[in-house]
């Protein structure tokens, strides 16, 4: 990212798309170009599923799939939202696709995707060809929707068949074009575009926005299979080929599995040093890590401490003096060994609450995985309705869902009294954990966040 031309992004502009899916860094974050790159690569691939559609069957050959069945709607299908955005939808009226609303960068991932249904509603309407521009540019992208194919049940991983075969691939051909110096961007078009494609759609895209299309575009570019030749038009033989799928919001596993940065918490490196006052972050330097006095004066910080000290300090203190109990789960949730069958929030989309549905429970001798290391994360626990007295169970999860597990009072009645303390009358509480063996927990429960954070 070190020479830039006019279509290449910045770090900054890394930041802010991986932040405008929900990935959060820091933006003082030290962590390499090369780690920003994989991260938004992989942010981006879970935006559009590929792993789960597309990745069995790479490289890919759109013409040994179907072609899209025309009595269905496209539009329809582009469209992916999770329940909080239907909702959302249902309750304000919005149309399924309207003209941009907003030029604002933190909303460059939703104003892409509806850039996309836009795209899907022209093609239903027979209109194939694209220019993505902006008045204040000198650069534009052009682009033919050249076929649109659909997943065969035999393409895809766990989805019903009914599903698979409800989503499309775009196949596109693409091209970016810049104006000569002191010539317009729309007079150039004019006299050299329009002309050879009378029914072309000018679409109003930010310049961050067409940043972002052509890094998919790139992505999904490489994946295609040589053996796919689709005709072109005679003047676009400089065209690249690409395909796309429906974008929608990242589910709570792949935001929670996206925003983890294991090691220091600043720049990513292994960690040598925990915070002694709180013991909830990490950081790559050596010796003791004493952020601050009595009077919270700082004292002998380490560089990337020192860094982060503004961004950590409201949780620090709020951590500082808290107390943590060690429990113990299990993958039951009664003393008889029944199960939860799916746990579901307002970041899941249809399919991945049908997936949830379907897959298998977890294995009841085998301990969850855990991808947080020796590092303080946030817990969700849930009371159980349906159970009271020494039967009473909660449920307990991590943001990333990378464990579903049982807190039995039965099993751990002493500890589990402090949880019902800090439950109080709610349903539900957020706290601090560390995993601290394959089955144990060490919780801080008289030390609740600051603020409820998004689940």
């Amino acid at each position: 990212m070190s020479h830039m031309n006019a279509i290449e992004l910045s770090r900054p502009e890394f930041l802010v798309l991986l932040d405008c899916m929900g990935v959060k860094l820091q933006k003082n974050t030290k962590v390499s170009d090369d780690d920003l790159v994989k991260r938004l690569t992989q942010t981006m691939d879970a935006a559009q599923r590929y792993n789960e559609l597309l990745a069995p069957i790479a490289p890919v050959d759109p013409s040994t799939l179907s072609k899209w069945n025309s009595s269905k709607s496209l539009l329809e299908a582009i469209k992916r939202v999770n329940i909080a955005e239907a909702l959302d939808n249902r309750m304000s009226g919005r149309n399924l696709v309207a003209p941009p609303t907003s030029t604002s960068e933190e909303d460059t991932f939703m104003e892409v995707r509806q850039v996309l249904m836009g795209l899907a509603n022209h093609w239903e309407q027979k209109q194939n060809s694209f220019v993505l521009m902006d008045n204040g540019s000198n650069w534009c992208i052009i682009a033919r929707i050249i076929e649109v194919h659909q997943l065969q049940s035999s393409s895809s991983g766990r989805l019903s068949s009914e599903s698979k075969t409800d989503i499309p691939v775009l196949s596109i051909l693409y091209k970016v074009v810049h104006s000569p110096s002191g010539v317009e961007l729309s007079d150039h078009l004019g006299g050299v575009v329009f002309r050879g494609l009378p029914g072309i759609v000018a679409v109003s895209t930010t310049q961050l926005e067409r940043k972002y299309l052509l890094k998919l575009f790139a992505m999904n570019s490489k994946r295609l299979s040589t053996n796919y030749k689709p005709r072109r038009q005679k003047d676009e033989a400089e065209h690249r080929l690409t395909f796309v799928l429906p974008l929608g919001p990242l589910s709570m596993r792949d935001l929670g599995k996206l925003n983890n940065t294991p090691g220091c918490e600043l720049c990513g490196k292994k960690m040598k040093s925990r915070c002694t006052q709180c013991l909830s972050v990490s950081y790559c330097g050596k010796g003791a890590c004493r952020p601050w006095n009595q009077d919270f004066t700082l004292i002998d910080l380490l560089e990337c401490q020192r860094e982060d000290w503004p961004n950590h300090k409201k949780l620090c203190r709020s951590l500082k003096g808290g107390t943590w109990h060690t429990l113990t789960f299990s993958h039951a949730n009664t003393p008889f060994g029944h199960m939860y069958r799916a746990v579901i929030n307002r970041f899941d989309s249809m399919q991945d609450i049908r997936a949830q549905m379907i897959e298998s429970p977890e294995d009841q001798n085998t301990p969850p995985q855990n991808i947080h290391g020796e590092k303080a994360f946030l817990i969700k626990l849930q009371i159980s309705l349906s159970q009271s007295g020494m039967d009473s169970s909660m449920l307990i999860y991590d943001r990333q869902k990378s464990f579903q597990v049982n807190w039995l009072k039965s099993q751990d009645a002493k500890v589990y009294q402090e949880g019902e303390k800090a439950m109080g009358h709610k349903l539900k509480i957020y706290r601090w954990a560390r995993r601290v063996g394959d089955y144990q927990l060490t919780v801080c429960f008289d030390k609740a966040p600051e603020t409820d954070p998004v689940w």
